[in-house]
């Protein structure tokens, strides 16, 4: 496949990438300091902790999303679109 990538696309990915990692990460810890500085309540621990499992697999979604975006910029396709 020919390459059509000229060092651009990657930048966009990393900004995207730190601001909604670091945003569901500071999310979690909110969450978390907010909850567990009350009484917590057994069932709402359980939500409260699964909530937060989810804002990371969001995060951690994210991350690999950057990688794979990485992989195909040094592949030499820049848009996965261009294909088709």
């Amino acid at each position: 496949m020919r390459k059509t990538t000229s060092g651009k696309g990657f930048a966009g990915a990393v900004v995207i990438t730190v601001l909604v990692a670091a945003f569901m990460l500071l999310a979690t810890g909110a969450l978390l300091a907010g909850y567990f500085s009350e009484n917590p309540e057994p069932f709402a621990t359980g939500l409260i902790l699964f909530v937060a499992f989810l804002y990371l697999a969001i995060a951690v979604g994210v991350i690999v999303a950057l990688f794979q975006r990485w992989r195909e910029i040094k592949g030499g396709e820049e848009d996965e679109a261009k294909k088709y």
